[in-house]
């Protein structure tokens, strides 16, 4: 138990260092979702679920029943150390469709980051098939297992807010089109009072696109910046193909990490599965389920 509790301690202080010293707490666990990420996280254009709270608030228009999806992530095959999220949608009132999202990322008890969501979309009257969306999200970063070294420097944590802004739109064919800036306003994060320079939660821009081919097969592509610029981009692309709208089947590229998954769904629920591979840290496993009404 002592060993356990000592590694544990360790893997939140590598944390710790890295967001004090290399921006590491940019909060980009936040675009977390077992579809997206196995469809390589090329999901602007494609956001029709619960996951368009983190992703691209305008895709919430896209569906108009009452969900709620609970995921788990399991990183890197480091003990203790996993990434949780919980949303909630509401039907269309008055033409405007809500989103409710809760993030925990870290190791209980030692370090975590907490980003609190809430998304709305309305259909633009100007333009069939176009949306737009806001995210307004709350980040929350401590550290609480410093405290056992006693260090001055530690104050109890941070708290900032952002911003996403997104569009979303389907051309009433096969096609569609979405764009995201995310984290507008790129706040400032300090978690040591000794630190020089807080740790940016930088603003990334993402532009995507999907095709359907005969009803069953989508794909999807996104180019997306890094670190507040295009400077830095990435790209991803997926695939999704259903099978008797019961069993889907996924694979894509993210940034080249290879991602592959699939899902189960019913009526009024949905099981994903997604298997993210991230060269020289670990394999990345997800697991979410969703209820409708």
């Amino acid at each position: 138990m002592r060993r356990t509790t000592t590694r544990r301690v360790l893997l939140a202080l590598l944390l710790v260092l890295g967001a004090a010293q290399a921006a590491r707490a940019d909060f980009r666990h936040s675009r977390l979702g077992a579809r997206p990420r196995a469809l390589g996280s090329a999901f602007t254009a494609l956001s029709d679920d619960p996951n368009a709270v983190f992703w691209n608030p305008a895709g919430l228009s896209r569906d108009d029943r009452t969900s709620l999806t609970l995921c788990r992530a399991w990183l890197y095959s480091a003990e203790g150390l996993r990434d949780d999220d919980l949303i909630v949608t509401s039907p269309d009132m008055c033409g405007l469709r809500v989103g409710l999202g809760i993030i925990r990322f870290g190791i209980d008890d030692i370090y975590y980051e907490d980003t609190y969501a809430l998304a709305g979309a309305v259909r633009a009257p100007w333009l069939e098939g176009l949306s737009l969306g806001v995210t307004g999200k709350v980040f929350r970063l401590a550290a609480p297992g410093v405290e056992i070294y006693g260090d001055p420097s530690y104050e109890g944590g941070d708290m900032d807010y952002a911003v996403d802004l997104g569009f979303h739109y389907d051309s009433g064919r096969a096609w569609t089109l979405g764009g995201v800036v995310q984290n507008l306003n790129e706040p400032y994060l300090q978690l040591l009072n000794t630190t020089l320079d807080p740790d940016p939660v930088y603003s990334t821009i993402a532009l995507g696109g999907s095709y359907l081919f005969r009803e069953t097969l989508r794909v999807s592509g996104d180019v997306r910046s890094r670190e507040g610029g295009w400077g830095d981009t990435t790209l991803h692309g997926g695939a999704e193909i259903w099978f008797f709208d019961a069993l889907a089947l996924r694979a894509g590229l993210a940034a080249g990490q290879v991602t592959m998954g699939f899902g189960l769904q019913d009526v009024r629920w949905q099981l994903d599965l997604a298997l993210e591979s991230v060269e020289n840290v670990g394999n990345v496993y997800m697991l979410s389920f969703t209820v409708r009404d």
